[in-house]
């Protein structure tokens, strides 16, 4: 416990100093911080379903994920071309790629002749789109008018979210005497339905509070819905986002028998355990701050 505490508490202080560098010296900077999660995260996926991969496909996955903010940079700040756009172009070409390798029945690493079905091809294409795709939102986050804000949110909610739904998942637990009914059991034995209840409290309850100690003045002279009822809105559904990524990640680790998707943070795993339900709700964020706010 007092392992997973320390690293927690690294990893935070790691955020935190990113955010302080990206209001006080200079925006850009931040993306250092994604760059980091997009290059251990695409490993961490690829080293976990490597077996399952076409030949060459995981040094090219781990390339990948680490050109994938560079990319980024590159076109955006020295070039006249949206390095989102340039990404997405990225994210299609490797698609089509993989689509080609499907067609052609290519070998997996492990030596056997993959068949050419839809499963084959959704394999080897997720270290090309996860995390990398979902964190280009962070990315396009940090370019916003209102960029500290949202990328407050995104880092915050999913982590108020993961923390409620713990607390309350265990103490009804308790109450229950272990007999609380569990939402996917599967796949996440110890996740209940009141453990999910209470993490959508938790996100609202994170949403509303960055609303108050925030400056969101400029928010509301642009905003075409109360910001208040948007940043509830937020929490309700960044929350739901975070659950449906951390089952998704949990899916994967059951699929290749692993636990953890490393051990890069003592006590919580891999990068990519710390920001699976973080990713999927960054990009919700993002979209709202970019139609309403």
């Amino acid at each position: 416990m007092l392992k997973r505490t320390v690293t927690g508490a690294i990893y935070v202080a790691i955020i935190v100093g990113f955010f302080f560098l990206r209001d006080y010296a200079d925006y850009r900077l931040f993306n250092i911080l994604t760059f980091a999660f997009s290059t251990i995260g695409t490993f961490e996926i690829a080293r976990a379903i490597k077996p399952y991969l076409y030949k060459g496909n995981f040094t090219l996955a781990v390339i990948y994920g680490a050109a994938f903010v560079p990319v980024f940079c590159v076109f955006n700040y020295l070039t006249e071309f949206s390095g989102a756009i340039v990404c997405l172009i990225f994210v299609a070409i490797m698609i089509a790629y993989q689509a080609i390798l499907t067609a052609a029945g290519v070998k997996r690493v492990n030596g056997d002749t993959c068949k050419t079905t839809f499963y084959a091809f959704i394999v080897n294409v997720l270290p090309f789109v996860y995390p990398a795709l979902l964190l280009l939102t962070v990315l396009c986050a940090n370019e916003l008018l209102n960029g500290f804000i949202c990328l407050l949110l995104i880092f915050a909610i999913s982590p108020c979210a993961d923390t409620f739904a713990y607390l309350v998942g265990m103490i009804y637990n308790k109450i229950r005497k272990g007999k609380a009914k569990k939402m996917c059991p599967r796949l996440s034995p110890k996740k209940t339905w009141a453990g999910a209840i209470g993490g959508v409290i938790g996100g609202v309850i994170g949403a509303i509070v960055i609303y108050f100690i925030v400056d969101t003045s400029a928010l509301s002279e642009t905003a075409k819905i109360n910001p208040l009822i948007v940043f509830i809105a937020i929490g309700v559904f960044a929350s739901i986002l975070t659950e449906i990524g951390d089952l998704f990640e949990s899916y994967i680790k059951r699929k290749v028998g692993i636990k953890d998707m490393g051990k890069i943070l003592p006590g919580h795993g891999g990068v990519m355990d710390r920001i699976d339900g973080m990713s999927f709700a960054a990009a919700f964020i993002y979209l709202i701050f970019s139609v309403l706010l």
